[in-house]
């Protein structure tokens, strides 16, 4: 799923079922196809993924082993309170779409269960586009079920040239990151 900083879903891919790992999904997506060709186009465009994603010249990842105070740390945190909104946007729909949670199983075949996460994402965006109040927060009955971040690190191939120049320019930013918050 990518959102915006107003938490409004610009794309979903739910033909992929659970076990199926974020950036495999990522790797096959027309999305990331898009965004390489922005990139090979020389646009400076970036989306924001987690640890879970390889780093590339438009997918900007955290530098995990960031030492306090350095422009990579800052950048991270940056970063971080950057990608807030993706997680403030799953808990929203989740909240507002509860047949979504974890808790509650979609017991149908999975081409359908696509189509009704893709039908709540359309009717979540309507819903901010027309002010439709969310719901009160459910209670988790179980605190066992409650959603979690994940913590998968991708383990890239440290020779790929993608590798390379997403670091670079992942550098790039963190130095500008730097000198914008001293």
């Amino acid at each position: 799923m990518i959102c915006d900083s107003d938490c409004r879903i610009l794309n979903v891919n739910a033909k992929y079922e659970g076990a199926t790992h974020d950036a495999f999904i990522w790797e096959n997506s027309v999305v990331n196809n898009y965004m390489q060709s922005l990139h090979q186009n020389n646009e400076q465009v970036w989306l924001l993924g987690d640890s879970g994603y390889p780093q590339r010249p438009w997918l900007m990842t955290p530098i995990l082993d960031a030492v306090e105070g350095t422009p990579a740390y800052k950048y991270t945190a940056v970063h971080g309170r950057t990608r807030v909104a993706i997680e403030n946007t799953f808990g929203r729909l989740k909240n507002r779409w509860r047949c979504l949670c974890k808790d509650r199983t979609l017991h149908y075949a999975p081409v359908k269960c696509a189509k009704i996460i893709t039908a709540c994402c359309v009717l979540h965006n309507l819903a901010i586009e027309f002010n439709v109040p969310e719901p009160e927060p459910a209670e988790i009955e179980n605190p066992n079920l409650a959603m979690t971040i994940s913590e998968h690190i991708f383990q890239e191939n440290t020779t790929g040239d993608g590798l390379i120049r997403g670091r670079a320019i992942r550098s790039i930013l963190a130095d500008k990151i730097n000198r914008l918050h001293t």
